[in-house]
């Protein structure tokens, strides 16, 4: 187990190392996790739509507007994001 333990650590040094040189591609790792929500919210994963309770909540705007709404908002919302993040990306000085 220490074997694998001592095998994540030097893995997140690397990586740890690598966005420190390179602080642009943070913009690339926020996009593709933004494309994930967003198939997600296309393919009506459960995770995406998170239970509980406040108005902040998600599922409360489920409540209230429907899934189907809420999915496609939040899925415009995603890829929006996206784009602003891979145009960031790209713009960002190498």
């Amino acid at each position: 187990m220490d074997k694998y333990i001592n095998n994540l650590n030097y893995f997140l040094d690397i990586f740890n190392y690598f966005l420190e040189s390179n602080p642009h591609y943070g913009f690339l790792i926020c996009a593709f996790l933004f494309g994930f929500c967003l198939i997600g919210y296309i393919k009506n994963w459960n995770w995406v739509m998170e239970p509980g309770g406040g108005w902040i909540n998600i599922a409360w705007w489920e409540n209230n507007a429907g899934n189907k709404a809420v999915r496609w908002f939040m899925g415009v919302l995603c890829f929006i994001a996206m784009v602003v993040c891979f145009y960031s990306f790209y713009q960002a000085e190498f």
